[in-house]
């Protein structure tokens, strides 16, 4: 796998560079290329394919309601978000927390996060977030500037979508749905991608042992590389089937253990530690860990890509939906007198003076908790 991921970053360099050097000689070689780059690692290669979803989408309604609608949930995630962050903030300072999780995660790839996985998930993420702002936007008749996608060294690191000067000029509750739409979208492709987890652990793969720890009762028996064939009789063909042999497996309980080792069939009957383990650690084939390993990463980041940008500091989208908070409160039940009362207390719990103020503390934390991370 590691070869594999070398491999590919090695193509994208090699891409990148014939790319960086097309865009600097375009005019001599008569090619149409709207590739912009930064420092020579950092591009944005403007396209039509994003613009030709956002028109073909963008022009049902429907997306408006559903925006709306999406404000007081973004909300109610808002408020959990901002709260989580402050605790891990503090917790990061006081040593409850790991430094390790207040790094960038670019800092992650190739320790935490696997590299090719792990740049699917972000492109998911990044790419539906980005053109559900621009569905939502068009279904208000705004207009769209430009599409297009993100490059870090020609690795495409997701789309973006660059909205018209009209989002800034619109009234608070309609940038509060355009905003919302991006934060909704990743919490949704989480629970969808988390529900078809199961599906995909019962894809039919052979488990191989990759490791067996030392002082546990397999080891010396069990070796890396043996196979596992079934377990207390039970045949072990996916994940699935060795989650359900495993999962009744008492503490110091003897458990027959049948590998496939150099194409034979061995029995063993090892009895379990106190905590009921044997200490072997196994995988499914390549192909399945691959799918296995995007699909749990594009769960898990785009939950954090969608709840990062709740936080209601500029310029990310939470700053938009609160904004856009009491006019929603409003329309809940127009001319009510008490709900009338409701949307102008909030609207001054959470004006744009005190926003701001909340901003400027959410991105010094931040800032000095990535520069704490380092230390």
């Amino acid at each position: 796998m590691e070869l594999t991921s070398t491999a590919v970053l090695l193509f994208f360099l090699i891409f990148w560079t014939v790319l960086y050097l097309i865009n600097h000689n375009k005019d001599k070689l008569g090619i149409n290329l709207d590739l912009k780059t930064y420092m020579g690692i950092f591009g944005i290669l403007r396209t039509q394919v994003g613009m030709n979803i956002i028109k073909k989408l963008g022009k049902y309604k429907l997306w408006q309601k559903l925006a709306y609608l999406s404000i007081p949930v973004c909300v109610v995630i808002s408020i959990y978000t901002f709260y989580a962050f402050i605790l891990s903030t503090v917790g990061l300072f006081d040593g409850t927390v790991e430094k390790e999780a207040a790094k960038p995660i670019i800092f992650l790839f190739g320790s935490t996060i696997p590299w090719i996985p792990g740049i699917l998930a972000i492109i998911i993420g990044v790419t539906i977030h980005e053109l559900s702002h621009g569905i939502v936007a068009a279904s208000f008749g705004q207009k769209i500037k430009s599409s297009g996608l993100l490059l870090a060294l020609g690795i495409p690191m997701g789309a973006f979508v660059e909205l018209g000067d009209e989002f800034k000029d619109s009234k608070p509750k309609i940038r509060g749905a355009i905003a919302a739409a991006g934060p909704i979208s990743n919490v949704l492709v989480f629970f969808l991608v988390l529900f078809a987890m199961p599906y995909f652990t019962g894809m039919d793969s052979k488990l191989t042992i990759t490791d067996v720890l030392e002082d546990t009762p397999a080891y010396g028996i069990i070796f890396e590389g043996d196979v596992i064939y079934s377990i207390n009789g039970k045949l072990v063909n996916s994940l699935n089937d060795f989650y359900d042999a495993v999962g009744d497996i008492q503490p110091e309980q003897s458990v027959e253990l049948v590998v496939l080792r150099n194409n034979e069939v061995n029995s063993y009957y090892i009895t379990t530690s106190e905590e009921g383990k044997m200490g072997i650690v196994s995988e499914p084939s390549k192909t399945v860990m691959y799918i296995l390993q995007t699909l749990y990463w594009t769960s898990l980041l785009n939950m954090l890509l969608g709840f990062f940008n709740l936080l209601p500091a500029a310029p990310l989208d939470g700053y938009h939906i609160w904004m856009a908070l009491p006019d929603a409160i409003r329309d809940f039940r127009k001319n009510n007198w008490f709900v009338s009362k409701i949307a102008n207390l909030v609207g001054w719990v959470i004006s744009e003076r005190n926003l701001n103020s909340i901003s400027i503390f959410v991105w010094l934390a931040i800032l000095a908790s990535m520069i704490y991370s380092f230390i």
